[in-house]
């Protein structure tokens, strides 16, 4: 799977471009603030329908484009795929409105409210229909926050890797927070006395209906990841180091990460519901629901050590790698084709021999769109094979490559209906 072109209206500081990729390698040089983070986040927003860095869809939107008076800001992204499935066209639309809600930082900011709207060759299609249409996998520089950061970044990062491949998921993950506020809610009526504790039965045999169904698949999930993640880590650290994933669902200790990938869905509902009715009288005293895979977690560790902890910066930056690597090598098995990958600034922070080991790792994926402030840290041969670009202020142009020849195309135009 690749992306032949990817064309921009008014999306971050990009005032218009029409950009033709083609496969391969794909280096974007540029400095700091000009814009290569951008394109790499627009291709992965197209495959996701939600963007890794902003707080809100506002922010999308150029900031000239939305201080224009009259009709209202919006940003357009299209990318053309060429897929095992044929050709498609993915089409995304974030349009701002008026009004002053929103977060306290975006009003500050003077970010509008947006909404967005997809189309799929052409047809109106729900966000979470869409997601997964392009398969992409993006490394940044935040990545380290899933290992040392709240466990809220590691289920998030396991709902858009399980998304990409399993829609039913997506749409359970969205089933589930809705009948997880309604819980809630019941249960802070029930521990204020205005509500009968008889009334959580409906509401908690929902929140194990749902809930079983996506511990299953984020238990199925990592236990494919963890071989994965597990071999490019030794590849990137020359076996030096062992990295083991481990999947911690909060069933109240009744299963765990491993026994919950070897259970049916039936086996882990039934779990799940006997230990919920166990912690009910908990429950109602915190007033919120203490089970379920609201509160999972993804836990790393290094050498038999939580990662989290002892791992130096290095490391982290490393496993965080490993991670994406064993993530698009999953997606490739269960999709049966190459996903895009975006390698944000992944060479910065390497030292020579894991340089090296990454580009040795991406050198057989059909398009890598890969960024840098400079070409020093690239080996001689991977540059000749590989396309250039350079990026300043919202505008793109083709280098020349290590052969001397220019190469890759470029214009500003706007984006064709």
């Amino acid at each position: 799977m690749r992306v032949r072109r990817l064309q921009l209206a008014d999306y971050r500081n990009f005032p218009r471009l029409d950009f033709s990729l083609p496969a391969g390698p794909v280096v974007i040089v540029g400095g700091n603030a000009q814009g290569k983070s951008n394109l790499l986040e627009a291709v992965y927003l197209l495959s996701t329908m939600r963007s890794p860095r902003a707080d809100s869809d506002g922010e999308l939107i150029r900031q000239q484009a939305a201080q224009v008076e009259g009709a209202p800001p919006l940003a357009r992204l299209v990318a053309e795929v060429e897929g095992c499935g044929g050709p498609l066209r993915l089409e995304m639309i974030v349009v701002g409105r008026g009004g002053g809600s929103g977060s306290l930082a975006a009003r500050s900011a003077g970010v509008p409210r947006a909404n967005k709207v997809v189309r799929v060759n052409g047809v109106p299609r729900r966000l979470a229909d869409a997601v997964g249409q392009l398969n992409a996998v993006l490394f940044t520089a935040h990545d380290m926050e899933v290992i040392d950061g709240p466990p809220s970044l590691r289920r998030r990062y396991l709902d858009i890797t399980v998304s990409q491949v399993d829609g039913s998921y997506l749409r359970a993950l969205q089933r589930y927070a809705k009948v997880l506020l309604q819980r809630n809610h019941l249960l802070k009526r029930v521990q204020e006395g205005s509500a009968r504790r008889e009334e959580l039965a409906f509401w908690s045999q929902e929140l194990v209906r749902e809930g079983s169904y996506i511990v299953s698949a984020r238990a199925l999930t990592v236990a494919s990841l963890g071989p994965l993640a597990a071999a490019a880590h030794a590849a990137l650290t020359e076996g030096q180091e062992e990295l083991t994933l481990g999947y911690q669902p909060q069933l109240g200790g009744a299963v765990d990460g491993l026994r919950a990938a070897s259970l049916s869905q039936g086996e882990l509902a039934a779990a799940f519901a006997q230990v919920i009715g166990q912690w009910g009288g908990r429950e109602i005293g915190a007033g919120v629901s203490l089970l379920g895979p609201h509160r999972d977690d993804l836990l790393f560790h290094l050498n038999g050590i939580p990662a989290a902890t002892f791992a130096s910066r290095a490391q982290q930056r490393t496993i965080a790698l490993a991670l994406r690597l064993a993530e698009a090598r999953y997606l490739l098995e269960r999709r049966g084709e190459s996903p895009v990958l975006l390698l944000d600034d992944v060479l910065s922070e390497l030292d020579s021999q894991r340089r090296a080991a990454v580009l040795a790792a991406i050198a057989d994926y059909e398009q890598v769109l890969i960024t840098a402030t400079e070409l020093d840290r690239f080996l001689a041969d991977f540059l000749a094979g590989a396309t250039l670009f350079q990026v300043a202020g919202g505008s793109l142009e083709a280098m020349t490559g290590a052969s001397g020849a220019e190469t890759g195309e470029a214009s500003s135009g706007a984006p064709s209906p």
